[in-house]
């Protein structure tokens, strides 16, 4: 958008189209948050599954 076009706006347009700006800020953020979240528990299920094997095998033995 260029300036030219935002000076032709109204109060409730600017508005609107703010909210709408952090409604998409806070969507990346909630995305990028979560993406993040699940990699690491992901991780760490993998780890105490390797740790649960590891010790039944050291225990059997």
């Amino acid at each position: 958008m260029d300036k030219k076009d935002l000076e032709n706006l109204s109060a409730s347009e600017l508005s609107e189209l703010k909210d709408q700006i952090d409604e998409v800020i806070t969507n990346r953020r909630y995305r990028k948050v979560l993406a993040s979240t699940n990699t690491k528990a992901v991780t760490t299920v993998w780890v105490v599954i390797a740790v649960l094997i590891s010790l039944y095998r050291y225990l059997t033995m």
